[in-house]
């Protein structure tokens, strides 16, 4: 029986050679080390860049009209609100004193004393809050502000106490910017 044959490298080929060896797992991006690599992360810090070691972001779900940051926009037509001084004094107020939950304990008595004023005057100050749906009374001595308002848009707070809420609660006190038309010459 014949043997098949076998087949060589023709003469004169070169040999083949192997791969190069890959680079070593701490060369990351062409880095000599992890050293140059806090070095660059320090410089990105530096110059305003951020990074973040959380996971990815959820995505968030918007209770209003306007799919825009709720924060910024009320801070910016705050002014269409027409707040009386007492009401602006009252929503400043709580917006420095409340808790994790967006909740502020105070009487409206203790609030006269401290802005030198009337309690009847506090107590429409805060009616004038709860038309606007920017606070409301949760209990005798305790007020809630409202998370749109209380926290930075998309901040762990706010979407932990959004979530908390609940959608039925915002939906039924959401806060309307009002519609303020020039005058008409």
């Amino acid at each position: 029986m014949a043997q098949s044959q076998r087949r060589s490298a023709p003469v004169g080929a070169k040999p083949v050679r192997p791969a190069p060896v890959p680079q070593k797992a701490d060369d990351f991006y062409g880095l000599e080390s992890a050293r140059d690599l806090l070095k660059r992360l320090e410089a990105l810090g530096r110059k305003g860049g951020t990074f973040s070691t959380k996971g990815d972001s959820k995505p968030y779900a918007f209770y209003g009209r306007i799919h825009l940051s709720a924060s910024q926009r009320l801070q910016d037509e705050m002014w269409k609100f027409n707040f009386s001084s007492m009401a602006r004094n009252v929503l400043d107020h709580m917006t420095v004193h409340h808790d994790d939950e967006s909740l502020v304990k105070m009487t409206q008595r203790g609030l006269a004393d401290k802005f030198g004023c009337s309690q009847s005057k506090v107590s429409r100050s805060i009616g004038e809050l709860s038309r606007q749906n920017f606070a409301w009374k949760e209990s005798r001595g305790l007020y809630r502000l409202h998370p749109l308002y209380a926290y930075r848009w998309g901040s762990d707070r706010q979407r932990a106490l959004v979530n908390k809420l609940g959608p039925k609660v915002l939906t039924a006190r959401e806060i309307v910017i009002p519609n303020v038309r020039k005058a008409e010459r």
